[in-house]
């Protein structure tokens, strides 16, 4: 929908409809403009509903990148990340304060605050996951080398079944090296010969000496 074109629209149709309002009359005329006056108030409404919608996004956003948990874990590439993935454009700036603001007005620009936001949650919950540790830390390592033992097929759709950041998850937690720039198909052949290399050592070290 083109609303600039509505927009110039209405506002010829309210031109005429002002300069021949004394002039108008007939019950077609009066039935279709009562209907025309119910659509504007309802189109009105969600008119409203998704500007505040909007704001509310652009808010959450900013508030976001001023939160404790992006002090701890924003880097500038994770906003050129954000920036290519939501909306196929790249972040210029070089140092974190410019990078925000860009980040910001690239987002803005193309109205993807809701999408920003949950790239941001998920980033950050992940990164949270990565530094904690613990429970967590050992179970991806033991998905890890599970992954080396499974059947190519098995590895396929196991692999398919997680999104990208759970990979980035478990090749980081696992030592694996890669960049914003890895791809998917990039980082599942790292994970799965790297994979490979734990699942052979774990069963070297099970291994019984014979001395």
């Amino acid at each position: 929908m083109n609303y600039s074109d509505l927009a110039t629209r209405l506002s010829q149709l309210g031109e005429r409809l002002s300069k021949q309002a004394d002039k108008l009359e007939g019950e077609n005329l009066g039935r279709s403009a009562a209907k025309l006056a119910s659509q504007l108030v309802r189109f009105e409404e969600q008119l409203e509903s998704h500007l505040a919608s909007r704001k509310s996004g652009e808010l959450l956003l900013e508030s976001l990148l001023r939160s404790p948990a992006s002090k701890r874990h924003l880097t500038i590439g994770l906003l050129k990340r954000g920036v290519r993935e939501i909306c196929a454009k790249r972040l210029k700036s070089e140092n974190l304060p410019a990078a925000k603001r860009e980040f910001i007005e690239l987002i803005r620009a193309t109205r993807q605050q809701d999408l920003a936001v949950e790239f941001l949650k998920e980033a950050f919950a992940d990164a949270a996951h990565v530094e904690s540790g613990g429970k967590d830390k050992a179970l991806l390592q033991r998905e890890f080398v599970h992954l080396g033992q499974s059947l190519d097929e098995d590895f396929a759709v196991e692999i398919a079944a997680r999104t990208i950041a759970e990979l980035r998850r478990i090749a980081t937690v696992n030592g694996i090296r890669f960049t914003d720039k890895t791809n998917r198909q990039r980082l599942t052949t790292l994970i799965r010969r790297y994979a490979q290399r734990a699942a052979l050592n774990v069963a070297a070290a099970r291994v019984p000496s014979r001395n």
